[in-house]
């Protein structure tokens, strides 16, 4: 198994190309290893505050954020600027 920063930068790397099946499993295979590697315990959530609407949900459990990226277009390229720390 890869480590967690291995998977992380796959991760990266399929948002920048707008691949969202491969975002996705790169996204679950990290979150894999993150728990392989004895981290990531934790149930966190990821929020987000802004007020505009948008067609997906505020809060979405770490393990909930594949399925979400590929269901929700907007909810994808919102992770891709989070990620690729693009503006």
């Amino acid at each position: 198994m890869a480590s967690s920063k291995e998977e992380w930068g796959r991760y990266q790397e399929a948002l920048r190309r707008g691949d969202k099946e491969a975002a996705a499993d790169a996204f679950r295979r990290y979150l894999a290893a993150k728990r392989a590697e004895g981290k990531g315990s934790s149930k966190p959530i990821l929020v987000n505050l802004s007020s505009k609407a948008k067609d997906y949900p505020n809060a979405v459990p770490l393990e909930d954020i594949p399925k979400t990226m590929r269901e929700k277009p907007e909810f994808f390229e919102l992770m891709r600027k989070i990620a690729t720390r693009e503006k």
